[in-house]
């Protein structure tokens, strides 16, 4: 997951480079939502 996380923070910072405003706006909030749920299977099978 932490990979995840820095791929992420990578190509984030790419887009911002490009100006590539509206991949990031549907980028961000998608991944955003697939860590919260994978935070929420982690919390919950414990």
């Amino acid at each position: 997951m932490m990979f995840s996380c820095v791929l992420m923070f990578i190509a984030a910072a790419m887009m911002v480079g490009q100006k590539e405003w509206t991949m990031l706006a549907i980028v961000v909030p998608v991944w955003l939502a697939v860590v919260g749920v994978w935070v929420y299977r982690q919390r919950t099978r414990d």
